[in-house]
């Protein structure tokens, strides 16, 4: 028979165990006390078993009691019978406590920080003034609880100070799921909405992506991208390996993005945590492939539709957002090339515009020298402004950059990144040229 682990609890139902044998070795004179012993094992027993919501049966007999010292046989049947049942049911007891203990090792808890100093020259009407010198970047926390095999959790804060330096707390992820085999996890909650690659595979801690920032299309809601990088709803996904392939599909629905036209910060989207009052929803999909022949690379195809409105309280305008594309990566122990499309075919439902037609892309390359990595990335977008969905955004105009940096890795889990990059906007109004600018940044990373 399997062995069962033995702890502190065990060990001391044993010595209580081996003092019901003593008392009960006394013979019929001793009858009355057994009695009462009994009945107090059973209230402990019974409030012990209250306490534990799971319990594994594992028989086991407590053989160390009985290695305590030779005792006389108990003073009936009945009794050894009665004292022998309750050790039992309390070495079960403390059985199932073992093991729960050893999968319930703690909430494991991750975290990324980012300090670094930026130069901006942007100057413009339209956006006002870049931001120069010392930064916190952020400081994200997430948790990932274990609730057995199969049950999964995250949880994601984000500290992270805005362009006025005040602090603000995002709940960036909660979600919880439940995996049934490789092909299949069902998350619910809040995530990061898997559309293309850069939004799954990197998160709110910088130090795994091998840039400073982001795609800019590709930004977070309230740092200015143009898509739902969040979404609250229900994710299926699961991978299937195949003789010549692997493939791996994820598909979601939850509630649909709003534009904000006031508060912080104005003209971005709004994830609707907590539902819309219209139950609007938005839903996508992302299906890719990896070559057997070929494991570095992935490619893949995406998309995603909803009904998207923004916050005025009268003549609210609504956008069938219509977005699909396909990417395709290539990470070896060298080699990091990424490339991502999203082209955007949206449909006015409020004013009678008729549908719209938008382009968003990028394409970064970075090459490892051991510890060192230099990097180079272009995007660009192609915004409509004719597009309620890009004009009442802040940042849904048009623009190219071009990015070069460096990155040096002191160790596996720490990082200090160099970037530069120079930005052409697109601008609005008559005689109102683009504008363009260069910027700096230098940042050291870590995670833990």
């Amino acid at each position: 028979m399997k062995e069962t682990k033995r702890f502190a609890f065990p060990g001391a139902v044993t010595l209580v165990s081996a003092a019901v044998l003593a008392t009960f070795s006394g013979g019929a004179a001793a009858d009355s006390a057994a009695d009462a012993r009994i009945r107090e094992l059973e209230k402990k027993l019974e409030r012990s078993m209250q306490m534990i919501e799971t319990l594994q049966t594992k028989v086991q007999t407590l053989e160390a009691g009985k290695a305590a010292g030779p005792a006389a046989a108990p003073a009936n049947a009945e009794q050894a019978a009665k004292i022998d049942a309750l050790e039992k049911q309390v070495a079960q007891l403390g059985s199932g406590i073992s093991n729960r203990s050893t999968l319930d090792s703690g909430v494991p808890l991750h975290g990324f920080m980012e300090v670094g100093a930026r130069r901006s020259g942007e100057n413009n009407p339209t956006y006002g003034r870049g931001n120069k010198g010392f930064q916190i970047g952020g400081v994200d926390l997430y948790l990932t609880p274990q609730f057995g095999n199969n049950v999964r959790a995250l949880l994601e804060l984000f500290f992270e100070v805005d362009n006025a330096g005040d602090v603000n707390v995002d709940l960036e992820r909660a979600q919880l799921g439940y995996v049934f085999n490789d092909a299949l996890t069902v998350w619910g909650g809040r995530f990061h909405t898997p559309y293309g690659y850069w939004n799954t595979a990197f998160h709110h801690g910088s130090q795994i992506q091998t840039s400073i920032l982001r795609p800019r299309f590709l930004d977070f809601e309230d740092r200015g991208g143009i898509l739902p990088a969040h979404t609250t709803g229900t994710w299926g996904t699961g991978t299937f390996n195949l003789a010549s392939a692997k493939l791996g599909y994820d598909v979601y629905a939850g509630n649909a993005a709003r534009i904000r036209l006031g508060g912080n910060p104005t003209g971005s989207l709004n994830m609707e945590m907590s539902g819309n009052s219209g139950n609007r929803t938005q839903a996508g999909f992302n299906l890719w492939a990896t070559p057997r022949a070929l494991s570095a690379l992935r490619v893949g195809v995406h998309g995603l539709s909803g009904t998207i409105r923004d916050d005025a309280t009268t003549n609210a305008t609504a956008t069938r957002l219509n977005m699909y594309g396909g990417y395709a990566t290539f990470i070896d122990d060298n080699w990091e090339i990424l490339a991502e499309y999203y082209r955007f075919s949206n449909r006015d439902l409020s004013g009678g515009s008729g549908s719209h037609r938008s382009t968003a892309w990028y394409a970064q390359a970075g090459y490892n020298i051991g510890q060192w990595t230099p990097y180079a990335r272009y995007e660009q977008t192609s915004l409509s402004q004719a597009d309620n969905y890009f004009a009442l955004q802040e940042n849904g105009r048009s623009y190219k950059r071009g990015v070069v940096g460096l990155r040096y890795d002191l160790n596996p889990t720490s990082a200090l990144k160099l970037e530069l990059n120079r930005t052409r906007k697109q601008q609005l109004g008559l005689g109102v040229p683009d504008d363009s600018f260069g910027e700096a940044h230098v940042q050291f990373a870590v995670r833990f």
